[in-house]
């Protein structure tokens, strides 16, 4: 019996180095593989490299795009940069970018708030810097890819074509549904999906009566915004003649924009969504706007010299995101609200991408071992906000934690030739950190305290074909001039 014990202990023992070493063989494997950000590389052929972010709050996210892109700048070719922010707001930008006297707050004052930061500053003061000594065809550029917010939209359209064409302004002020209308008529179709006041979902009667009350409207503007478009077509030689061709490339492109805001919220109006219509309405309007940033994508490139860099949250960069659409379902069912799941699948821009150009399309996600999560709202407003501290616990980011520096770029298909690494990265799904803006979230709720919402599980080389891994992340640093 003591021979037996004995032997269980030393077996126990055994199992327990093997499992404890195991970070450290991993790390040993990893440290061929993980290089510093400036030394990263991105295959022949590749067009567009997508820069993920695993939260919107988070300033490490922020800086390291500029590292980035400086890479790309100098050993790739790409002289352009394109953010997750409305194409609307890029002419003030650029024109900041060229060198004209407009101060950086004023170039980005109606851009999503979470991007007024030190760590945004630091990456247009360069491109700025960069413009003063590069000549015409090296300058680098800026665009927004992103298509949410009408209230931009229709000023930027309506100021082009009272210097072209003030027929056509008129036309477009006949547009009789606002943008706050749309935003109102969106919130309702949303009902209870991102609140727990159960009063706000619709019922039957209540989505009838806005279906009767907007409906009608909604379409009329469609056809008002159908008919600009083909007049603006037709009379493109005229219309550039009186600007220049990428001012109307770029008025054709905020029409295409505003035509999908308003024809989500009538697709939404025309189905019925009366039973689970916040979830049905939230699919609808992502994949609209996810389709829409892919066409923003593909004239961006056509309009580069070159290839482009595109910069958002890692659920859209990502070329697939099985876990989204699965929370989703998840949600609906605690709700007991029956919905297909089929209706509940989420197509985002990483994945229309991957479609379109294959292997000419680059995804770099990120992610980090300890994250410091605060509302950016709050982070702007409260120099002591609210924040939640929470720490990655997966095999892959455990060991890239035990290598001496604070941040990696690791090739996903280089590190799958050592075979333990292309069965973690390739088959395991992972936990990963992955976090919105948070400015809904109550960080003093005990019930928003909860590590497992912050994480979403992926299959790694699905998602991505880079990681720009941290081992520590913090709040943003707001701008201050």
């Amino acid at each position: 019996m003591k021979r037996f014990i004995l032997a269980l202990v030393s077996v126990i023992s055994l199992l327990l180095t093997a499992c404890s070493s195991q970070p450290v063989d991993l790390t040993n494997k990893l440290e061929k593989y993980a290089v510093p950000v400036n030394q990263l590389t991105v295959p022949e052929g590749v067009q567009i490299i997508g820069l993920g972010e695993a939260t919107h709050n988070n300033g490490e996210f922020q800086s390291v795009r500029l590292d980035v892109f400086k890479v790309l700048v100098e050993k790739y070719g790409v002289r352009t940069f394109v953010l997750e922010e409305d194409f609307a707001n890029s002419e003030l930008m650029n024109r900041y970018l060229s060198g004209e006297e407009i101060e950086l707050q004023e170039a980005w004052e109606k851009w999503f708030p979470f991007y007024h930061t030190q760590e945004m500053a630091e990456l247009f003061e360069w491109m700025r810097e960069y413009n003063r000594s590069a000549s015409s065809e090296e300058q680098l550029q800026y665009w927004g890819m992103d298509v949410q917010r009408s209230e931009l939209m229709l000023p930027t359209l309506d100021n082009y074509l009272k210097e072209v064409d003030r027929e056509l302004s008129k036309e477009l002020n006949r547009i009789q549904v606002g943008s706050f209308d749309l935003w109102e008529i969106s919130n309702q179709l949303l009902g209870d999906i991102f609140t727990p006041i159960s009063e706000r979902a619709l019922t039957k009667s209540d989505y009838k009566q806005l279906q009767r009350q907007w409906s009608p409207l909604i379409q009329k503007d469609i056809q008002l915004i159908e008919r600009l478009i083909h007049r603006m077509a037709m009379n493109a030689d005229l219309l550039i003649a009186k600007s220049d061709e990428q001012m109307y490339e770029a008025a054709m492109q905020n029409i295409q924009s505003i035509y999908v805001s308003y024809s989500v919220i009538n697709d939404s109006l025309l189905r019925d969504f009366s039973e689970g219509n916040g979830y049905l309405h939230f699919v609808s309007s992502s994949n609209h706007r996810d389709k829409a940033m892919k066409e923003k994508v593909d004239w961006i490139l056509n309009q580069s010299n070159g290839p482009i860099l595109i910069a958002g949250h890692n659920g859209h960069i990502s070329k697939k995101n099985r876990a989204a659409a699965d929370n989703f379902v998840s949600a609906a069912k605690e709700k007991k609200i029956n919905v297909d799941s089929k209706m509940l699948k989420l197509t985002y821009i990483g994945e229309l991408l991957e479609e379109s150009y294959g292997d000419a399309y680059y995804a770099i996600g990120t992610s980090f071992n300890e994250g410091v999560l605060a509302a950016d709202s709050k982070i702007m407003t409260d120099p002591n906000p609210p924040t939640f501290t929470i720490h990655s616990d997966n095999l892959l980011l455990n060991s890239l934690k035990q290598l001496p520096a604070d941040r990696y770029f690791l090739d996903l298909d280089r590190a799958k030739q050592d075979e333990q690494l292309n069965r973690l990265i390739s088959k395991d799904e992972l936990k990963m950190p992955y976090a919105g803006s948070l400015n809904s979230v109550d960080l003093n709720d005990p019930n928003h305290r909860k590590i497992e919402n912050y994480y979403s599980g992926m299959i790694l080389d699905e998602s991505f074909d880079a990681l720009i891994h941290f081992r520590k992340v913090n709040v943003f640093t707001p701008y201050e001039r």
